[in-house]
């Protein structure tokens, strides 16, 4: 068998995998800092020893060494693979005075916007949230449960609304320019002012039973037949928008 290994063998070994570890595993400026908190908790109860001579130590230094650089290593390598992951950031300071604005300022669901942070919207529940007046350019509510939502005023250039329910929610005043609402619906949504021009309609786009209508431009919005014809018989379809001064029945092509 092999011979013991003295003090000074044991802790080149355990310092080598210590270093292993760290440099492998996380070489980051995050090391330096779970090294010193490794080295805290890890302090050696006694002194440590130089071994002199044959390198035998006259002492237990070495194995109290060897803990504290195996500790060092296993806490660099528990932060790296998540173990001890710091908490998530708090939300960011951009409108979000609510649960759900909250949620659209700490994730990344833009395509339109790089580099800004917006969150994951898609697929969840957004009832009775409050947007109004925010830049949500971009954002996707794509197969989201948006109903009774204020998005009054709001900026949803390019947002998508694919396969949302968007029941009850207020529309008035927003810019919804290059929204894809394919499959959405809007049972009593109220689209008063609203600058719906060029969105992306298909035919499973449900706009029965929408609130109002009026004041709000639907320039180069391709409608299906049927779908063009319930609009221009709504009773709200008149008006002009005050933003783009649009006529409402012109820009939906209504055969008056």
């Amino acid at each position: 068998s092999s011979p013991p290994r003295t003090t000074w063998q044991t802790q080149g070994v355990c310092r080598r995998r210590s270093h292993l570890l760290k440099t492998i595993i996380m070489p980051s400026a995050r090391v330096k800092a779970a090294a010193a908190l490794a080295m805290a908790l890890a302090s050696p109860a006694v002194d440590s020893f130089t071994p002199t001579g044959d390198g035998v130590g006259r002492r237990p230094a070495g194995i109290a060494d060897c803990a504290r650089h195996l500790c060092e290593g296993a806490l660099v390598a528990a932060l790296a693979a998540g173990a001890l992951a710091p908490p998530p950031a708090l939300a960011a300071d951009v409108g979000a005075s609510t649960a759900a604005s909250a949620k659209i300022t700490t994730g990344g669901a833009s395509t339109l916007q790089s580099g800004r942070t917006i969150a994951i919207t898609r697929g969840v529940n957004l009832d009775r949230s409050d947007f109004k007046g925010l830049n949500l350019k971009g954002v996707a509510f794509q197969q989201s449960i948006v109903r009774d939502t204020d998005f009054r005023g709001t900026n949803l250039f390019g947002a998508s609304f694919f396969d949302a329910t968007l029941d009850g929610s207020d529309f008035e005043g927003a810019d919804m320019t290059l929204c894809n609402v394919e499959m959405a619906q809007f049972n009593r949504a109220n689209l008063k002012n609203a600058i719906v021009k060029e969105m992306y309609v298909s035919g499973a786009t449900l706009f029965e039973g929408v609130k109002s209508i009026e004041n709000s431009d639907w320039s180069d919005t391709q409608l299906r037949k049927d779908q063009q014809k319930y609009l221009c018989e709504h009773p709200t379809a008149k008006g002009t928008n005050p933003v783009t001064g649009v006529d409402t029945r012109e820009s939906l092509m209504c055969l008056d």
